[in-house]
């Protein structure tokens, strides 16, 4: 009987098709809370959800931003501006998931002042998250990065 190898052993993953996979999971999910899936979880759970689908997302873009650098040596300008948005995107990463922890801990308090001030400060970090993520995608875009 004549075997003949399989040729899937030999196939390299189609990475535009993960990070546009991501990218729209992504999309969907943070579309999905400004309709309102966040009287379906809690404000950390909705965080956790929205977070992990940025970071996948722009952790895809980070890896092609690295194979680009290692093909092209876009030069240490380049590098930086790339390091600045992703550290700004950190950091609204960041903001999100204190804005649910603290939207959470709003939530047992009988003070409806600070439960406001929690809505308003979640949805503030969702909108800069949401910014700085597309931000970042864009700059790759513009400098060649093949997302």
């Amino acid at each position: 009987m004549n075997v003949q190898p399989s040729t899937f052993g030999n196939m390299r993953p189609n990475r535009f098709a993960s990070l546009a996979v991501a990218a729209y999971l992504g999309l969907a999910l943070i579309m999905g809370s400004f309709l309102g899936c966040q009287g379906c979880k809690s404000p950390a759970q909705t965080a956790y959800v929205v977070g992990q689908t940025s970071t996948i997302t722009i952790e895809a873009a980070m890896s092609l931003w690295n194979e680009y650098v290692g093909n092209k040596h876009p030069g240490v300008e380049v590098e930086q501006k790339v390091k600045n948005g992703y550290d700004n995107y950190r950091k609204a990463d960041i903001a999100l998931l204190t804005a649910g922890k603290a939207m959470l801990e709003a939530q047992n308090a009988d003070d409806a002042v600070k439960k406001t001030a929690a809505q308003t400060a979640w949805h503030q970090a969702e909108a800069a998250l949401t910014a700085s993520s597309g931000q970042l995608i864009g700059l790759l875009r513009d400098l060649g990065v093949k997302l």
